[in-house]
C-alpha cells in the first residue's frame, strides 16, 4: 500500500478507470472484488443501486462509514444544504453564481440583463436567510418559499408582497444591510422584471 516511489519522477496515480459495454462484467468482476478486499477508501457511482445492497453492509461491518447520495428517492438520501457553508458575502455570491450556472440548462444564453437581475435577487434573498433567518430555516426550501411568495401586481405598482415587507423590516434595522443593498438594486429594475 506503500505507493511513494523513491524516485519522485516515478510517481503514479493509483486511479483506475473501466470502461466496458453494459453486461460485460464492470461491476461484477472488477468493482466488487476490489469493495471486498476492504483495503482504501472508495467514492462508487452506483445509478442501479446494486453495489450498494451488495456490498454496503460488509463494508460497515469492517467499519467503514457508508453515505449514500441518491438523487432519485430522497428518503434513502443523505442531505447536503449548501447554505450552511456560507459565512461571508463572497460566499453569497460565489453560490448564486454556481446556482445560477448549474440550472440554466443547455440553450443558448440569454440577455445578460435578465442574469443580472437573477443574480441581484438571489443574493438578496440568500444573504437575508444566511444572515437573519433563524438557524433551522437556512435552508433551500426557505429560498424555494421566499421566491414563491413574491407576488407581483402589473396593474399596481404600489403591491407589496411578503418579501417586500421582510425586506423593509431590515432595512429599518439595519440599512447598510449586504441584502438590503441587494433588494433595492434588483428594486430599481422595472415592474416587467419583477413580473417575470
Amino acid at each position: 500500500m506503500n505507493t511513494r516511489p523513491r524516485i519522485p519522477a516515478n510517481a503514479r496515480n493509483l486511479n483506475a478507470c473501466v470502461i466496458g459495454s453494459s453486461g460485460s462484467g464492470k461491476t461484477r468482476f472488477w468493482l466488487t472484488p476490489q469493495l471486498l478486499q476492504a483495503h482504501s477508501s472508495y467514492v462508487v457511482v452506483d445509478p442501479k443501486g446494486g453495489t450498494l445492497d451488495q456490498c454496503g453492509r460488509f463494508l460497515q461491518r469492517e467499519k467503514y462509514k457508508v453515505r449514500v447520495f441518491n438523487s432519485i428517492d430522497f428518503s434513502k438520501s443523505m442531505h447536503y444544504n449548501p447554505l450552511a457553508y456560507i459565512k461571508t458575502e463572497s460566499d453569497v455570491l460565489k453560490f448564486v453564481t454556481a446556482l445560477i450556472a448549474n440550472t440554466k440548462g443547455d440553450g443558448k444564453e440569454g440577455d445578460e440583463f435578465w442574469t443580472k437581475a437573477e443574480t441581484l435577487l438571489y443574493c438578496a434573498l440568500v444573504a437575508y436567510i444566511v444572515f437573519e433567518g433563524p438557524e433551522e430555516e437556512r435552508n433551500m426550501n426557505t429560498l424555494v418559499e421566499m421566491i414563491n411568495s413574491m407576488e407581483v401586481r402589473e396593474d399596481d405598482e404600489t403591491f407589496k408582497n411578503a418579501v417586500d415587507y421582510m425586506f423593509d423590516g431590515l432595512e429599518r434595522r439595519s440599512p447598510q444591510h449586504f441584502a438590503v443593498r441587494q433588494y433595492k438594486k434588483y428594486k430599481l429594475a422595472s415592474g416587467d422584471v419583477c413580473s417575470k
